[in-house]
C-alpha cells in the first residue's frame, strides 16, 4: 500500500511545556494539522517585552496499516514567522532528551577547557555579582570579557554549571598567615575580584586560603572555556534576489537566526573627555619630544574577551580622507568598508571617522570569527604637502619667437582645441587676452603664451597675425651730461614696433697710470644691447618627495616587510624585515634582491639568512627585531 501524505505525522513528546522535564521521549499523540498553538503557546506581553525561549521536542512518524517502506524523508520550515521579532529553528537531540538537556546542547557554543589556575575563595551565595579567585602572585587574572565556567560537584550527579562573563577585574597582592611549630608564618597570595554577568543562579562553595594554592577536594573549580561551535541548526530566510532553475548561489537576507534573545545592545562612546580633576601646563619650549609611530597599518585581535559588534580605534597619523579601509572576516569570508571621504564609513560595515583626531568607530553587521582580526588600513595626509594652492605655482608658459617680425598690433589670433572645445586668445594692446595670457612684442615677434585651457594630446596652436616690413637704418646721436639722447625717425612708426641697438664705448689706457682722450679710444662692439627682448620662463620649483612604504603592525620600529627567497620544504615564499634607512631626501628601506634565496629547515628554524652580506631577520620570528648588520 502506497504511504501517503496524511500517513506522515508529527508526533508530540511527552511533556509539550518550557518545564525542566519537558520532551521526554514521543507519545502517539500527533500533531493536529494547521491548528493553532499545537506546538507552542501564544506569546505573552512579558514575553514580547524581555523575551523567551521556547523548546519544544517533536517526531517525525509514518502511521500506515502495513509495512510499506518510506524511501526517504526531510523536514523543513517551509515558511518564516509573520512577526520579524520571533525566530523559528529546528536542532536535533535525543530521543528521550529533557529539555534541560537540549537546552545545555543549545548553549554549548562554550565548552568547559582547563581548570584556571586559581581557586573560589571561599562560599559565594546566590545572586552574588561578582567572585573573588585566590591565585599565586604573578599569574595572570582573567581579562575582561573572558567567560569562565564554574563547575560544583563535577562529576556527580548533582553537578551544577554555571557560565559567567567577566566584566570588571580587580587584582590585590594581600598577606596571609599560617600556623607552624607553635609560630606563625606570613606568606603573600594575589586575590582577584571579578565583576560577572549574569549573577550567580546558585550558591557556589569556595576554598579557604591555602599556602600552597591547592584547592580543597570537593570544592568548587574554576575552568577556562573552549569554542566548540558543534552545534548545527536549521531554519529559513527570504530571497534577497531572484533566483532561477540551476542556479548554484542563493542570496537571502541573512545567513543569522536567533537562539537565545538579549535585550542588551552596544554603543561607543568615541571622543569623550572625562571630567577634569586639576590643571597640568606642559612646557613645550626649550625641550622636544619625539613619538615613534608605526602609520598605515593596525590589527586588533578578536577573541572571546572583546569580541562585539561595534570597535573603536585611534588612528596614528591622521588619517586623509578616502583612504581608509577596515577588513574584517565572518563565518571564513573577508569583507571590507571604506570611507567616503566625507567621515562615513560605507560597504560591507558602518561608521565614522574624524580626519581631525584620527578616531574611528565602525559597527559590523554581524560578530566577526573568533580569533580573527580587525585589520585598518589608511594613508595619512602629513607625508606630503599640497601645493596646489600656492601662490608661486604657475600654469605651463610657451616661449616662441614668430616666423616674422613687425607684427601689427590687434591682429594676433591664438586658437587650439582643449577637451574637444575650441579656444582662442587675441591681442589687446600686447596683452593676450581670453583662453591665455601672455604678451608679444611687435618688433621682435617673441611670444610668450600660458593656457588657461591645456591642449588636447598631439594639439597644436594656429597662430594668425599680420605684419610689416621692417625699416632698419643706422643713426649718429650725441647723448647728453645725464645720457640721454633723442632719436628722429623719418617716418611715425607704429606703436611697439620700435627696437634700438647701440655700440658702447671704452677708453682704453696704454700704460699704468696714464689717461687718454676719447679720440685715441678703441670701440669694442661685441656688447651689444636691445630694447626688446625675449620673456623669461621662470624654472619650476622641484617636487617634494617622500618614501611611502607598506609598514608592520604596530611596531615602534616600522619595519618593511620584504620578500626573501623561497623556503625549500615547501616551495613557499618567506618574506624578511628591513629596518628604514636615514636619508637627507628621508628615510628609505633598503631592500634587497633575494633572487634564487632559498631557506633551508635549519636557517628557517633559526629565523635568519644572510643575502648579500648582510643578515636578515624572518618576517614574524619576533616583535622588535630587523636586519641584524652584516
Amino acid at each position: 500500500m502506497t504511504v501517503k501524505d496524511g500517513d506522515i505525522r508529527l508526533l508530540a513528546s511527552k511533556v509539550m511545556d518550557d518545564v525542566p522535564e519537558g520532551g521526554g521521549g514521543p507519545t502517539g499523540n500527533s500533531i493536529v494539522w494547521g491548528a493553532s498553538n499545537a506546538i507552542f503557546p501564544d506569546i505573552t506581553e512579558v514575553d514580547r517585552a524581555g523575551g523567551d525561549v521556547s523548546i519544544r521536542q517533536l517526531f517525525a512518524a509514518v502511521q500506515t496499516p502495513d509495512v510499506e517502506p518510506l524511501m526517504d524523508a526531510n523536514i523543513i520550515l517551509s515558511a518564516m514567522p509573520d512577526d520579524p521579532n520571533v525566530n523559528v529553528t529546528l536542532a536535533s537531540c535525543g530521543v528521550f532528551a529533557k529539555r534541560t538537556e537540549i537546552a545545555a546542547a543549545i548553549a554549548a557554543y562554550l565548552i568547559p577547557g582547563t581548570e584556571w589556575g586559581g581557586f573560589l575563595l571561599e562560599n559565594h551565595v546566590q545572586g552574588q555579582a561578582a567572585i573573588h579567585i585566590f591565585h599565586r602572585p604573578g599569574t595572570p587574572a582573567p581579562t575582561i570579557g573572558r567567560t569562565l565556567v564554574l563547575v560544583a560537584n563535577e562529576g556527580a550527579a548533582n553537578e551544577v554549571l554555571q557560565y559567567v562573563r567577566v566584566l570588571r577585574v580587580e587584582t590585590e597582592t594581600q598577606n596571609f598567615t599560617y600556623s607552624v611549630s607553635g609560630g606563625y608564618v606570613d606568606y603573600q597570595a594575589s586575590v582577584t575580584r571579578c565583576e560577572i554577568m549574569p549573577r550567580l543562579r546558585t550558591a557556589f562553595a569556595g576554598s579557604p586560603p591555602s599556602r600552597t594554592f591547592v584547592r580543597d577536594q570537593g570544592k568548587t573549580k574554576i575552568r577556562d572555556t573552549t569554542v566548540a561551535d558543534a552545534a548545527t541548526y536549521y531554519g529559513a530566510q527570504t530571497l534577497s534576489a531572484a533566483v532561477t532553475l540551476g542556479e548554484n548561489v542563493l542570496r537571502v537576507s541573512s545567513i543569522y537566526t536567533q537562539l537565545v534573545p538579549s535585550s542588551r545592545t552596544e554603543s561607543v562612546a568615541l571622543d569623550q573627555r572625562p571630567a577634569g580633576v586639576r590643571q597640568l601646563t606642559l612646557a613645550t619650549a626649550p625641550r622636544d619630544i619625539k613619538v615613534a609611530a608605526a602609520p598605515h597599518t593596525r590589527r586588533i585581535r578578536v577573541s572571546q574577551e572583546n569580541r562585539g559588534y561595534s570597535w573603536v580605534h585611534i588612528l596614528r597619523p591622521f588619517p586623509a580622507p578616502n583612504t581608509v579601509a577596515v577588513s574584517f572576516q565572518i563565518l571564513g569570508i573577508w569583507y571590507t568598508a571604506t570611507d567616503n571621504g566625507q567621515g562615513e564609513l560605507t560597504g560591507s560595515a558602518v561608521g565614522t571617522v574624524n580626519y581631525n583626531n584620527g578616531s574611528i568607530s565602525v559597527t559590523l553587521p554581524e560578530l566577526p570569527d573568533d580569533g580573527s582580526s580587525i585589520i585598518f588600513q589608511w594613508g595619512e595626509a602629513s607625508a606630503f604637502v599640497n601645493r596646489s594652492g600656492a601662490t608661486g605655482w604657475r600654469l605651463p608658459e610657451h616661449a616662441l619667437r614668430l616666423d616674422h617680425q613687425g607684427i601689427k598690433r590687434g591682429t594676433l589670433s591664438i586658437k587650439w582645441q582643449s577637451g574637444g572645445v575650441l579656444r582662442t586668445a587675441t591681442d589687446n594692446d600686447g596683452q593676450l587676452q581670453g583662453d591665455a595670457k601672455g604678451e608679444i612684442n611687435y618688433a621682435s615677434g617673441a611670444l610668450l603664451l600660458s593656457p588657461k585651457y591645456m591642449p588636447d594630446a598631439g594639439g597644436q596652436f594656429a597662430i594668425e597675425y599680420d605684419y610689416a616690413n621692417i625699416i632698419e637704418k643706422n643713426m649718429v646721436v650725441t647723448p647728453d651730461a645725464g645720457g640721454f639722447a633723442t632719436v628722429n625717425f623719418d617716418t611715425e612708426p607704429a606703436a611697439g614696433s620700435v627696437s634700438i641697438s647701440w655700440i658702447t664705448v671704452r677708453n682704453l689706457s696704454a700704460s699704468s697710470g696714464a689717461s687718454s682722450a676719447g679720440t685715441a679710444a678703441g670701440k669694442n662692439t661685441s656688447n651689444t644691447s636691445k630694447v626688446s627682448y625675449m620673456p623669461q620662463v621662470p624654472p619650476v620649483a622641484p617636487p617634494a618627495t617622500t618614501s611611502r612604504v607598506p609598514l608592520s603592525g604596530n611596531d615602534i620600529y616600522a619595519k618593511y616587510m620584504a620578500p626573501g627567497g623561497t623556503r625549500v620544504l615547501t616551495q613557499e615564499a618567506v618574506y624578511i624585515e628591513v629596518i628604514a634607512a636615514y636619508a637627507p631626501d628621508g628615510y628609505h628601506y633598503p631592500v634587497p634582491d633575494a633572487t634564487g634565496v632559498t631557506w633551508s629547515e635549519g636557517d628557517y628554524a633559526q629565523g635568519q639568512i644572510s643575502i648579500g652580506g648582510t643578515t636578515y631577520r624572518r618576517w614574524g620570528t619576533s616583535i622588535n627585531n630587523g636586519s641584524l648588520g652584516s
